[in-house]
């Protein structure tokens, strides 16, 4: 009888050490293998012969290569910056030139490159339109370098262009390869105009176009109900002029810039979230004016607040608004005032996000008028320092909105994060942002009223 335990516990064992995965059928193996980085995908060759070329289906080819980027992290033209990028084009080259798959669901590159690797991007470009790509995420000028952008290869859809610095004119002749793209991002690419109106009028299913820092596009027009675009942002297009949206179907419409466009939204009526973010003393009177046609409508609102305090300041009533985004300043001394102002305007807001940067020291804030909000349930606070004006913050906070259920706080400086020197010093903003978490923690336990939760993050 024992010998018999022990020969079934035996069989028991060795079924278990059976290879099921493997059995599966192959779609389902490239769907697991596409949720892998793709090099964690690619070293799975080595398991096996069924499994040697598996991986060359996968159907997420995602090449960030940050690792790299971190350990070369100088300005370019070094030997160490010419060898990285030898090495990502070849990467990319080499994967693409592999892939036996029918489709690709993500294309994503996101490397220092210029116009010495526009061959290799013209190749990849095409690839991607040939296996029916839905998401396309280029970004030749990551973690702050600067150097002449790549532009992008317009010769895929037939457009001609005179000089290197040229826009290009469109041509007849139009490619299709792009009817299942979904999602476009450009980040530090020169992209055209023409192109761009091209994958609006030509994408019948793109849904989401992000443009950053490109110096080519100067206006924009989503017009008629016959573009599916539902997601657009615009950052850094130092030479844009006006974007006009109309009878459209956008929910989501983001801009950030130095500078006041012209901008222009009529009869977008699923046009519910809003994000503003200008450098501008009229910023207020000129962004209001423009959003005039659907301010009522916005439920999600971001606005830029760093201008000059005025007293005879209008502010629009937003009935609908429930979440209220401020980038201010900090130790802006009328900073209660305005935020008063905001919360009057915003009757039933229900989550209020301040994120904060600073300038130079704060002696007070300007007493804001008494005010009491009914509605505010939720407030965040970006990049809090632990600083006099931030505990000033606090209590204002705490007393106006008499139905406070949670105060988050976040020491994380958004656009540090987005800068070169937080992959350099990582480890001593991580340290120093701790300290602030701890300093918070002690404080909010004294002074923050029972009944609201604290949460730091």
């Amino acid at each position: 009888m024992g010998r018999y335990n022990l020969r079934k516990r035996r069989k028991t064992t060795h079924d278990n050490l059976v290879d099921r995965i493997s059995y599966l059928p192959h779609e389902i193996l490239v769907t697991i293998l596409s949720l892998l980085p793709l090099k964690e995908a690619a070293s799975t060759s080595i398991l096996s012969r069924q499994w040697q070329y598996l991986w060359t289906s996968t159907m997420n080819l995602n090449f960030d290569d940050e690792d790299t980027l971190c350990r070369t992290a100088r300005p370019p033209g070094g030997q160490a910056q010419e060898l990285a990028n030898l090495r990502y084009v070849n990467w990319v080259n080499s994967v693409v030139e592999q892939h036996r798959g029918p489709k690709v669901e993500q294309f994503r590159v996101s490397f220092h490159l210029d116009k010495r690797s526009s061959s290799s991007i013209d190749k990849w470009i095409r690839f991607a339109m040939k296996k029916g790509v839905q998401m396309l995420d280029i970004d030749f000028l990551e973690y702050g370098f600067h150097q002449s952008y790549t532009l992008f290869p317009h010769q895929v859809f037939g457009f001609k262009q005179r000089s290197a610095f040229e826009v290009p004119n469109l041509d007849p002749c139009m490619y299709t390869g792009f009817k299942s793209l979904k999602d476009l991002c450009f980040k530090n690419v020169d992209v055209a105009e023409e192109v761009l109106q091209y994958f609006l009028s030509n994408c019948p299913v793109l849904e989401r176009l992000s443009v950053y820092n490109s110096r080519y596009v100067s206006r924009l027009r989503v017009v008629g109900t016959s573009i599916a675009l539902k997601y657009l942002e615009i950052r850094e297009c130092f030479m844009m002029e006006s974007i006009e949206i109309r009878d459209a179907n956008l929910v989501s419409f983001t801009y950030a810039g130095h500078t006041i466009i012209n901008l222009l939204i009529r009869n977008v009526p699923r046009l519910v979230d809003v994000s503003i973010c200008e450098s501008n003393n009229l910023f207020f009177e000129v962004v209001f004016t423009q959003l005039s046609y659907c301010l009522s409508q916005l439920e999600t609102l971001k606005l830029t607040y760093n201008v000059l305090f005025r007293c005879d300041r209008i502010f629009p009533t937003m009935p609908n608004l429930r979440h209220l985004g401020l980038i201010f300043e900090g130790d802006d001394a009328f900073a209660l005032v305005n935020l008063t102002y905001f919360l009057q305007a915003c009757p039933y807001l229900h989550k209020l996000v301040l994120q904060m940067y600073y300038k130079g020291p704060l002696k007070s804030f300007a007493r804001a008028p008494k005010f009491s909000h009914n509605f505010l349930k939720v407030v965040e606070m970006v990049g809090y320092v632990g600083r006099t004006s931030d505990f000033a913050l606090v209590r204002y906070l705490t007393k106006t909105a008499v139905n406070l259920e949670k105060i988050v706080v976040n020491p994380v400086q958004t656009r540090l994060l987005q800068s070169l020197n937080y992959r350099i010093m990582k480890d001593q903003i991580l340290k120093w942002q701790e300290t602030v978490r701890d300093r918070a923690r002690k404080y909010f336990k004294r002074r923050v009223p029972k009944g609201i939760e604290f949460v730091c993050l």
